[in-house]
């Protein structure tokens, strides 16, 4: 209820904010004094609906934080004392002098100066209200579809941990009864506990790394200095977690005439693992493409494997790519540099046949989208997901 409670309430907040403003410019410039004093004498009313949905968004806001105060999560956050100080010390005074004057029929040089310390007041106030809608759409992509019906919550333990490659852990956790998931999905996992000294909070978005067919979840990460990945890597096995999901649309197209191509950076091969392995469980007959980059060999996760697989499969080909040719093993034979049009060119082909999926770091993602559109790759051909990888 509470993620329903957080946008319905800013939308609302918003909404009122922009009806003052407008009508408030409106008025003034094309009405008579009769009517701005009846829309200035309204406008104190309007407050009944305005303070219960700032704080209501403010008050549902800091609970879904879950602790986080770092990236579009902290941005927001710092955004809503400054409404909250907006509203309490210049609009609400504002709004109740300007509506004594008008009443007073008192339009005099107080009243103007008043009226544009106000307007300028909603300005800043919309625009701040305004971003934080924008981020909040970007936080809650994979929840979109189900807004109204957000997915269950499961809890799961820790059964064990392994690393895939230099810097990057595996998870393994038993899978809940009743949880479903199409390959490629995301899950959200709060820890049991708020993470100490930490400014990002205790839950992360992980795709989920294993097939749908496998009795475990497995998530994957880069090992950093952040309080979460700490204290994920510190718990004993059989702790368990919160798992919300799935979530989200990077699923494998229906038309397998069509192939697939997947471009990952780093970390964001872990959805393609699970797509992959979940089509070759499922004997499906789509061409795989996965163009994978990393820095070095070693830090690629889950390379032997997917080499391995590619040897058993001949509908699945991997095309592993090194951008630092000097810090990995001197007998990779496998590409070198970044991921470009003549690359996919030289395994693929037909550039305009396939569907193609991107996951990696944003610049990483960035960089694929603006490579596939100067090829003429249409964006309904695209699909897209970043990690932040903090």
């Amino acid at each position: 209820m509470i993620r329903v409670i957080h946008p319905v309430a800013g939308a609302l907040a918003l909404l009122t904010i922009a009806t003052f403003w407008l009508s408030t410019a409106l008025s003034e410039l094309f009405a008579s004094q009769t009517i701005v004093t009846a829309v200035k004498t309204a406008i104190p009313w309007g407050f009944l609906v305005l303070i219960p949905a700032l704080a209501a968004t403010g008050g549902s806001g800091f609970a879904l934080a879950k602790g986080q105060r770092a990236g579009l999560v902290g941005a927001k956050l710092k955004r809503m004392p400054l409404i909250a100080a907006n509203g309490i010390l210049v609009l609400i005074p504002s709004a109740l002098f300007l509506a004594s004057k008008a009443r007073a029929g008192e339009f005099d040089t107080a009243f103007y100066a008043v009226q544009a310390l106000e307007l300028g007041a909603g300005a800043a106030n919309l625009a701040l209200l305004g971003l934080s809608m924008r981020d909040g759409m970007e936080l809650t992509r994979w929840r979109r579809k189900s807004f109204l019906r957000p997915a269950p919550t499961f809890r799961a333990s820790l059964v064990a941990s392994e690393e895939v490659a230099k810097g990057t852990v595996a998870f393994h956790f038993t899978k809940p009864d009743g949880f479903e998931f199409s390959a490629g999905q995301a899950v959200y996992v709060t820890l049991p506990s708020p993470a100490k000294n930490g400014t990002k909070g205790r839950v992360r978005t992980f795709s989920i790394a294993s097939p749908p067919q496998d009795p475990e979840l497995v998530i994957a990460t880069r090992l950093t200095e952040s309080s979460f990945k700490r204290g994920l890597m510190s718990f004993p096995l059989g702790t368990a977690v919160e798992i919300e999901g799935p979530y989200g649309d990077m699923s494998l197209h229906e038309d397998s005439a069509r192939p697939a191509i997947f471009l990952a950076g780093g970390i964001g091969v872990t959805p393609f693992r699970s797509m992959i392995l979940d089509a070759v469980k499922r004997g499906l007959p789509h061409r795989l493409y996965l163009f994978y980059s990393n820095r070095s060999s070693e830090e690629a996760a889950f390379l032997a494997e997917l080499t391995e697989l590619e040897k058993q499969n001949p509908r699945f080909k991997l095309i592993a790519t090194i951008t630092e040719a000097g810090g990995t093993r001197t007998d990779w034979n496998g590409e070198q540099g970044h991921i470009t049009q003549d690359m996919i060119v030289k395994h693929v082909g037909d550039v305009a046949a396939p569907v193609y999926y991107i996951a990696g770091p944003p610049a990483m993602v960035s960089a694929m989208e603006t490579l596939l559109s100067e090829a003429g790759i249409k964006s309904e051909d695209v699909r897209a997901e970043m990690f932040t990888g903090y």
